[in-house]
């Protein structure tokens, strides 16, 4: 009353950052940066201090500190894919889209400085790992992501394994199977990127299952992965004499490799607090390596059994030569059924085991088997190309390279698309090869080399041209078909400038 104009004492600032942030997407390039951008323009417009890690394709970045999480008001979790939250332990955590982080700036923020967000407490394992947005499609989306390296830098390396021999004057038709290896320098390219090519399908299982089960999944779906890929029995385990289950085979081992991990955890649940030690490290491995060593080798020879099946029944229609266009189409179609599973692996090896034959309806067959896997990669960067509204900004940054995977018949290109929107590019690409095997029969194109894409079309005695135009015809009637399944998106997410 005496001095009513007297300024009150005023409380220090909170030293530090109030709201801290974690932007990531599937892909880890556009989204997570937008995202990163457009948080950290918010807080500079409310006034608010705030730092955005961001978890890119490049690993992350502005890592957050102990110091700075301590003292903030509360976290954002922009994020499509499963971060591991156990440092948050205690702090107010906001897990949302990535795309919430683009559009939705201030309103995360503020939720975060008015309090209106829970507290997050970590018990430790999976059981309180966060939930991973989407569901399925958001499990299957963070194996998709964690795979793509390896599909487009393995591919590349074996592409110029392919370029490396035919600039060294290699004949592909007189050295068959062995063309990408000829020369030392090939050899080299073509094994390194091989190494690489072979890890595609346990990487996609294992951070599937990793999705579902936070890191005890991770052993459970990489060796589901790899016994998929060897194709192991409980009666052939080195897998000798058996057919791999492939891309499809390591889809199934991360999903039940996971939710047999949570169950594991489960039951475990309710063991004596003095074994929580040794539970990660002992216990929840040797019953999840177990778990999925028995279902992979019980899947297995179904897959073989459906291979063995498929083999006699193409042989039976190969015996007719007024089938060989059905044949032909046919086999181009079950190139992109799985893409590196059974069925593509049934067609391929059939084709090339007729090889053996040397005559024109072995190489009929073959010129058929290649186009049709030719198709799904480039009708993908077609689609990308010219129907832009059908794709995200990271599926589009990462189409181009089909262009290339495709003219190497390397079909895996098509993978992650296939992946993540199964129900459009699958059917669309199968009808896509089956056209165009069609066509390359019509033709009468012939094909003496089993691999190497359009580096070995020096082989096919003038009928080239007729095989480029088949090839076309079958990844256009692809991309159109992929058009028509494939809807634009609901909303164009517009970037930050």
């Amino acid at each position: 009353e005496k001095f009513p104009d007297e300024p009150k004492a005023e409380v220090p600032a909170k030293k530090g950052y109030r709201v801290l942030a974690i932007t990531a997407c599937p892909t880890g390039i556009a989204h997570t940066y937008m995202a990163a951008e457009s948080l950290q323009k918010a807080g500079d417009s409310l006034n608010i201090p705030i730092k955005v890690e961001t978890n890119g394709s490049g690993g992350a970045k502005n890592v957050l500190t102990e110091e700075e999480i301590a003292n903030c008001d509360g976290i954002i979790i922009a994020a499509d894919i499963t971060i591991n939250l156990a440092r948050f332990d205690g702090k107010p955590v906001l897990q949302c889209a990535v795309s919430d982080g683009i559009h939705k700036p201030e309103e995360l923020i503020n939720k975060i400085v008015n309090k209106e967000v829970p507290v997050y407490h970590h018990k430790g394992g999976s059981a309180d790992a966060p939930k991973k947005r989407g569901g399925a499609y958001g499990h299957l989306m963070n194996g998709v992501s964690h795979m793509l390296p390896f599909v487009v830098a393995g591919g590349i390396f074996i592409a110029i394994a392919f370029l490396i021999d035919i600039a060294c004057g290699v004949n592909a038709q007189e050295v068959g199977s062995t063309f990408g290896t000829v020369t030392p320098a090939a050899a080299w390219f073509k094994t390194l990127g091989g190494v690489a090519f072979n890890l595609m399908v346990p990487i996609l299982s294992g951070f599937i299952a990793m999705s579902i089960a936070d890191r005890p999944g991770l052993l459970v779906g990489l060796v589901g992965g790899f016994l998929a890929t060897s194709g192991a029995t409980f009666a052939d385990p080195g897998a000798v004499n058996t057919v791999p289950s492939g891309f499809l085979g390591g889809l199934l081992a991360g999903f039940v490799g996971g939710y047999l991990m949570l169950a594991i955890e489960k039951m475990c649940d309710k063991m004596p607090k003095a074994l929580e030690g040794i539970k990660p490290v002992l216990i929840y491995p040797l019953l999840g390596l177990g778990g999925i060593l028995v279902v992979m080798c019980a899947v297995n020879p179904f897959m073989g059994m459906i291979n063995s099946g498929m083999s006699d029944g193409l042989n039976a229609i190969a015996s007719n030569p007024a089938m060989m266009v059905p044949l032909c189409a046919l086999l181009a179609g079950m190139m992109s059924i799985d893409m590196g599973g059974p069925f593509n692996k049934a067609a391929y090896a059939f084709a090339t085991l007729n090889l053996a034959n040397a005559d024109d309806q072995a190489y009929i067959i073959m010129a058929a088997v290649m186009i049709g896997g030719m198709v799904p990669p480039i009708a993908i960067a077609l689609s990308n190309t010219f129907f832009k509204n059908r794709w995200t900004d990271e599926e589009r940054k990462n189409a181009p390279v089909n262009y290339v995977m495709g003219l190497s018949f390397i079909t895996e290109g098509a993978i992650p698309y296939a992946a993540g929107h199964p129900l459009q590019v699958i059917p669309s690409c199968i009808v896509g090869s089956a056209v165009a095997g069609a066509f390359s029969a019509l033709f009468g194109c012939k094909l003496m080399a089993p691999h190497g894409g359009i580096f070995v079309f020096a082989t096919m005695q003038g009928t080239w041209y007729f095989y480029l135009l088949a090839l076309a015809i079958g990844a256009v009637v692809s991309m159109f078909m992929l058009a028509l399944l494939k809807k634009p998106l609901n909303r164009e997410i517009k970037k930050v400038k």
